[in-house]
């Protein structure tokens, strides 16, 4: 990809993070407390994730105001966001699972009723090894990091929506096509599309 290109996608990020259903009144971005009032806001009643993964879907809500916590519910997320490769199962974070729980509900509200179709949730260090251009110290080999898709939404809106929630790093894989949510230092980035 050209660098006029890559540019071009990286206003774009920032055009749909300014765009996606945040009141006008936000100029420039908001701060941290605004971003977790708002996602505090959307998980007010209940945390809820639908997930397709290749065939396997789960809806599970994992936390409500009357119940709280669903450990049954929870473990149900963390095998649809386990390694397949390695066929290991690990305790996933919480805080992603209220960003992914949070980027639902903010979609609900906005009209759009779809799963996250997971790409790659939980890696082990062997698979992890394996993948072409995985970082070493991946989010995912901790459980705090998740590639998605949502059927019918533009990646860009979906990155723009997952860093506007501030809990982590927000990457966008135009040449991969999905989005990497994570719960590490706050960071956005944007990978050029390889030639060809």
């Amino acid at each position: 990809m050209h660098a006029d290109a890559f540019f071009q996608w990286r206003r774009r990020l920032l055009i749909a993070a300014g765009c996606t259903a945040v009141p006008p009144a936000f100029a420039a971005a908001p701060a941290a407390s605004s971003q977790n009032d708002a996602l505090r806001g959307l998980l007010a009643e209940r945390r809820s994730i639908w997930l397709v993964r290749g065939k396997e879907q789960t809806e599970a809500t994992y936390w409500s105001a009357e119940r709280g916590y669903d450990r049954a519910q929870y473990l149900q997320l963390c095998w649809a966001l386990r390694d397949l490769q390695a066929d290991r199962v690990f305790p996933m974070d919480h805080g992603l699972l209220d960003v992914l729980a949070g980027l639902q509900a903010w979609l609900a509200r906005s009209g759009v009723r779809a799963p996250f179709e997971i790409h790659s949730g939980y890696r082990t260090r062997n698979t992890n090894l394996k993948l072409e251009g995985a970082a070493l110290n991946s989010r995912h080999l901790l459980g705090k990091a998740a590639d998605v898709t949502v059927p019918g939404v533009k990646n860009v809106r979906l990155a723009g929506m997952a860093s506007l929630l501030g809990r982590g790093g927000t990457g966008l894989y135009p040449g991969r096509n999905f989005v990497h949510i994570d719960t590490g230092d706050e960071r956005i980035w944007i990978t050029t599309p390889k030639p060809g």
